[in-house]
């Protein structure tokens, strides 16, 4: 076996490694800003709109046979 190849192979093998590791916390982090931006636009776009009754108006369902 030669030993130079099998440790040029291993470094290149543990940089791969290393830069994987990296672009999925890059990939991760970016995912969590999105959802937040997305949650934000979710919660902009959509208002909660409270009922206030006044009055009779809507209160009764008249249904007839």
């Amino acid at each position: 076996m030669d030993i130079a190849a099998m440790s040029t192979g291993m470094s290149h093998l543990q940089t791969q490694t290393e830069h994987a590791a990296k672009v999925n916390s890059v990939v991760k982090d970016q995912m969590e800003a999105v959802g937040q931006q997305a949650l934000q636009l979710i919660e902009s776009a959509a208002p909660v709109a409270v009922a206030k009754p006044e009055g009779a108006l809507g209160h009764r369902v008249d249904i007839r046979v």
